[in-house]
């Protein structure tokens, strides 16, 4: 993707987690590659994280919205309740954007869920894999009008980049394919931090047994680990938590089983989930991509109340991976239940390629994309 002169992209992803900006990774890597100054836009917890991964990235702070979860309340209940507050982000997103093209004078925006992340003198582009968001079953007549509001969002941007595949191959299902795609739409399949990641012969393959990677917000996140804590030092072999947050250091107390430790940079990662028989994870979007390009067979584990992981862990039940409630996990022996997996497809054979779109973007800017459904 060489072009004879550099260009500035400025990339804003959104924080509910790391699950963006890993998946954002490999296109911030191709960009940079290829001699393209890239800034990250960010929390300041994305902008370590995206510093311990590429040490030569530049970052800037760019806050957004949050989500919290009391518990008291439905997953679904607590968003409506926060809704006011949350509507009110992408006219502060525009603001700082506004200041941020002062500043770095970009080429291109590329915003990862952050509607207000754009303006009308740069190309700009959203990645975005919600064009139809999910709905508890009393309110599940509201999809479609909010599907034409995101649609709507959408249309203000150069291109919409979608992190699938055409719907028969498709990992996000109807997230993606329910309605027509906009017409600035891309779909450039899936994204994954460890695209290009080496295979490198693990001596520790699989000698572990199971590897839980939690994730998400609070209580939930505590209330898994402590189930699947309790569940693990009952079962025998070796296992590892992966908390996704500060391990105290008498987790890494000798002999501990299973054993916590934070999150981990790619490489370890791929370490990890290598040397494991058994993976359990929620079944984010991110998670289901990463899978697929490591070509693992997990058990996922959707967040109660959260619509998305609900339709993908059942999406998703049977076909490449294996559901399982939180309910479930007190009473389930994770090694029998993994007998039930079966390896999952390698990635088909596809055109779809995001370097080609990231080198088109930057040779035809206002080019307007094939929609391929």
């Amino acid at each position: 993707m060489s072009q004879n002169t550099q260009k500035t992209i400025l990339f804003c992803p959104l924080d509910w987690g790391l699950g963006h900006i890993a998946r954002d990774l490999p296109l911030i890597r191709e960009f940079s590659r290829n001699g393209h100054r890239v800034v990250v836009a960010a929390s300041e917890k994305l902008c370590d994280w995206v510093k311990s991964e590429t040490p030569d990235i530049e970052t800037v702070f760019f806050d957004g919205p949050k989500i919290f979860y009391s518990g008291s309340r439905g997953a679904f209940s607590e968003i409506i309740f926060q809704l006011p507050g949350l509507l009110l982000w992408p006219g502060k997103e525009k603001k700082r954007i506004r200041e941020l093209t002062a500043l770095y004078h970009p080429d291109l925006i590329v915003s990862d869920n952050r509607y207000g992340a754009r303006h009308p003198k740069i190309t700009s582009v959203i990645i975005t894999h919600q064009l139809c968001i999910q709905l508890p079953k009393m309110v599940k007549w509201a999809e479609y009008p909010l599907h034409l509001f995101v649609k709507y969002l959408i249309g203000k941007f150069d291109q919409c980049w979608i992190p699938d595949f055409p719907k028969a191959d498709s990992l996000a299902g109807n997230l993606v394919h329910q309605y027509r795609l906009p017409k600035n739409a891309i779909l450039i399949g899936p994204l994954s931090r460890f695209d290009n990641t080496s295979e490198e012969n693990n001596k520790e393959f699989q000698k572990k047994t199971v590897l839980g990677i939690l994730s998400g917000p609070e209580p939930q996140r505590s209330i898994f680990e402590h189930l699947l804590r309790k569940n693990l030092e009952k079962q025998q072999g070796l296992h590892t938590l992966i908390t996704g947050q500060t391990v105290a250091q008498n987790a890494y107390r000798k002999g501990a089983n299973p054993v916590l430790i934070d999150h981990q940079p790619t490489r370890e990662m791929l370490r990890l989930i290598q040397g494991h028989k058994v993976i359990i994870s929620r079944s984010g979007y991110s998670t289901i991509m990463d899978m697929h390009f490591l070509n693992r067979a997990i058990i996922i584990v959707p967040t109660p109340g959260q619509t998305e992981q609900e339709y993908l862990s059942r999406f998703h039940h049977g076909h490449r991976h294996l559901r399982l409630s939180q309910k479930q996990i007190p009473e389930s022996d994770f090694e029998k239940v993994v007998t039930a997996l079966k390896t999952t497809n390698s990635c088909p054979n596809s055109p779809l390629n995001f370097r080609s779109v990231l080198r088109n973007i930057l040779r035809n800017p206002s080019g307007k994309p094939e929609i391929s459904e």
